[in-house]
């Protein structure tokens, strides 16, 4: 049977990219040497290949690069030129919601153009200039209830999953997204598994990927790299996430894909040897382009 929905990964880092801006540490002077280690903020995109429409979740700061990669993705596909039919927001942090400037009158000038977004988010969008003109001239917002079930179009759905994580401006969101070929949660950020964890296990069980939250290795990297403390930016560190679900079968482990890596992250060492134990627990380390 063809293929009836693809997924195409945008991009992997936290909010600022890597490298970082303005940041001298080893990593980052690593991907300013070599830009082929050089990361986008972290996004990816639903592709119905038979109703020929994508959906990209999180408008990122790298949103005109990463349309740009879309757009050679559907030209590959043969989904033609107005593929692009929805954004799904997660949330309102930097590397998250920012791109929608791209959608204004001084870039597209889209009209109409459907994003998925929480009550408490349009909220956050309509109270704030520019977003506000931009919610008025440009979008088209499509209020979703956490836990309610929404057709993107007749082949895939989504649900989404409210979480815990520094809700300073509004709520936080994962998605569930499902076709009938395959289907994917995605939560690149969220403050810790105390209150998600047995829910997790029951969506990994019905899904067939899931791409989560890996912005730091380890409790002790933010600070040894740049002086800062977890507490400020919680969100639970690869090597606890691999322990809490060390009993997972192989096969449910390997459905599990780390995202969303700030420019600590000891996955970019260079002696490589983080990123290989990841996967040597069974776990796996999204990479920018990969396509499901």
């Amino acid at each position: 049977m063809a293929n009836l929905t693809k997924i195409k990964v945008l991009g992997t880092a936290q909010d600022a990219g890597h490298p970082q801006l303005n940041c001298s540490c080893e990593h980052c002077r690593q991907a300013r040497k070599d830009k082929s280690l050089a990361l986008l903020q972290s996004s990816i995109a639903a592709a119905d290949l038979k109703e020929k429409k994508t959906f990209i979740l999180d408008a990122t700061p790298a949103f005109s690069e990463q349309l740009d990669l879309l757009n050679e993705f559907a030209a590959a596909e043969g989904l033609g030129a107005e593929h692009l039919s929805g954004i799904l927001l997660t949330h309102a942090h930097l590397g998250h919601y920012t791109g929608l400037m791209y959608l204004g009158k001084e870039a597209l000038n889209s009209s109409d153009f459907p994003v998925y977004l929480s009550q408490k988010m349009l909220d956050f969008l309509e109270s704030n200039a520019p977003w506000s003109d931009i919610v008025k001239n440009n979008l088209k917002p499509i209020v979703f209830k956490f836990e309610e079930v929404y057709q993107l179009t007749e082949n895939i759905s989504f649900k989404a999953v409210e979480v815990e994580h520094r809700n300073e401006h509004a709520d936080t969101a994962g998605f569930i997204v499902k076709a009938k070929d395959q289907s994917f949660f995605y939560l690149p950020d969220f403050d810790s598994w105390s209150s998600l964890t047995e829910r997790f296990r029951k969506i990994l069980k019905e899904v067939d990927y899931v791409f989560i939250d890996g912005t730091f290795f380890d409790k002790k990297e933010l600070g040894e790299l740049r002086g800062r403390e977890l507490s400020e930016v919680p969100h639970p560190p690869i090597i606890e996430s691999m322990e809490l679900f060390s009993d997972l079968a192989a096969a449910d482990k390997g459905k599990i894909y780390f995202t969303h890596f700030n420019h600590t992250n000891r996955i970019f060492d260079r002696d490589g040897k983080k990123k290989s134990l990841v996967e040597q627990k069974g776990f796996n380390i999204l990479e920018s382009g990969k396509e499901f």
